[in-house]
C-alpha cells in the first residue's frame, strides 16, 4: 500500500488547489491535517481570528488537538459531526481513507453561529480570549454563518473529494458523510429555496469521461486488482503490458485477454485514460507547462501526449486549459 506521506507528497499540488478553490467558492476555511493534527496544506480562507490562534504556540496546539480529536470522533461515529472548537467556533472534520486506512482529516468550518447549544465542545479546555483586545476585535469581525451553509459546504466538499480525486489517487480515497444539522437549528432555517436543486444541477465538477470499465467497488480477479494498483502507482512512468504481466505473474498474452474481459477496455486504452484523467487535473494549475505534464506522466514526446489527450478529450491540452480558465 502507498504510504500516506508519499501519497500526500505526490498529490500536493492537486490537494492544495482543491482546498483553495473550495474555500474561495464557499467562504468556508479549510485545511488538510494528518492523524496527529499537523497541517499538511496551507490553511485556505483562514480568518484573521484563526490565524492569530494558530500563530500562538499554546493556542496552536489546542487547534491541532481539536483537528485530531474531531477527526477521531468522526471515525468512531462513522460520519462527520459538527463540534465546538476550543475558541468557540463550529468545525467539521472529515476522515480521509486510503485503502481503508485513515491517513488524515479535512477540516472545514471555523464558523461563528448564533446558537451553539446543540453542539458539543471537542475539548474540555477552552481558550478565554475575551480579555485580549486584538482577538476580541478579530472575533467581532467574523461573519455569522447559518448552519445550513456549513452543511451545504460540507456536502459539497464530500462530492468534490469523492468524485474529483477518485480516478487519480493511488488507492481508494474517500471522505465520510457529515452528520445532519441538529433539528433545533434546522427548524429555524426553514425549507431550502425552490430552485435549490436546479442551482446544484448546474454545478459540474466532473473531470473525466465515463469509460466503460467496471465500477471500482465491483469485484475483479486478484491479478487484475494487483495490475490496477501497479498502474495507479506508476502513472508517472512508461507502463508496458510486459512489465505489468511480470508483476502479476501472468503471461502478457493472458493478461491482455483477462484485462479486457474484466475491465471491458483494453490495457493500453485504460492506461492512457488514467494518464489523461490526471493530466486534466494538472492542466488546471497554470504553473505546469504542457511539456512538464507530458513528461511527468511518462510521455517521452509532448506531441504524442497531445495527440492522445485530444483523442480522449476532444481538445488539445492548450485548448482544454483555455476552456477551463474561461469558465
Amino acid at each position: 500500500m502507498l504510504e500516506p506521506e508519499n501519497y500526500f507528497g505526490n498529490n500536493q499540488k492537486i490537494l492544495d488547489k482543491i482546498l483553495r478553490e473550495f474555500a474561495e467558492a464557499t467562504g468556508l476555511p479549510t485545511i488538510l491535517v494528518d492523524t496527529r493534527g499537523d497541517e499538511l496544506t496551507y490553511g485556505y480562507g483562514f480568518t484573521p481570528f484563526c490565524q492569530l490562534m494558530r500563530n500562538n504556540e499554546k493556542t496552536r496546539q489546542l487547534c491541532q488537538n481539536c483537528d485530531m480529536f474531531g477527526g477521531r470522533r468522526a471515525v468512531q461515529a462513522k460520519q462527520s459531526q459538527p463540534y465546538i472548537c476550543h475558541a468557540g467556533l463550529i468545525d467539521f472534520s472529515y476522515p480521509i481513507k486510503l485503502d481503508e486506512q485513515v491517513v488524515g482529516y479535512i477540516l472545514c468550518g471555523q464558523a461563528k453561529v448564533d446558537d451553539t447549544s446543540e453542539f458539543q465542545p471537542i475539548l474540555n479546555e477552552q481558550t478565554d480570549w475575551h480579555k485580549d483586545p486584538i482577538l476580541s476585535a478579530a472575533y467581532a469581525n467574523l461573519p455569522t454563518v447559518k448552519p445550513s451553509k456549513i452543511k451545504s459546504g460540507a456536502e459539497l466538499l464530500k462530492i468534490i473529494i469523492n468524485n474529483y480525486l477518485s480516478n487519480i489517487v493511488n488507492g481508494t480515497f474517500e471522505v465520510d458523510a457529515p452528520a445532519p444539522v441538529p433539528a433545533k437549528i434546522k427548524a429555524k432555517i426553514g425549507p431550502a429555496p425552490a430552485d435549490h436543486k436546479q442551482q446544484v444541477a448546474k454545478i459540474d465538477f466532473s473531470i473525466t469521461k465515463q469509460h466503460h470499465t467496471k465500477h471500482a467497488t465491483q469485484s475483479v480477479k486478484p491479478e487484475i486488482k494487483k495490475a490496477l494498483d501497479y498502474i495507479n502507482k506508476h502513472l508517472n512512468e512508461v507502463i508496458s503490458l510486459d512489465e505489468v504481466a511480470e508483476h502479476v505473474f501472468l503471461s502478457s498474452y493472458y493478461l491482455s485477454k483477462l484485462f479486457k474481459r474484466e475491465m471491458q477496455i483494453n490495457f493500453v486504452d485504460y492506461v492512457n485514460n488514467k494518464k489523461i484523467d490526471r493530466a486534466r487535473i494538472l492542466l488546471q494549475d497554470s504553473t505546469w507547462s504542457v511539456d512538464s505534464i507530458a513528461h511527468s506522466l511518462g510521455f517521452s514526446q509532448t506531441s504524442y501526449f497531445s495527440k492522445t489527450f485530444k483523442k480522449a478529450v476532444g481538445a488539445s491540452p492548450s485548448q482544454y486549459r483555455k476552456q477551463i480558465q474561461t469558465h
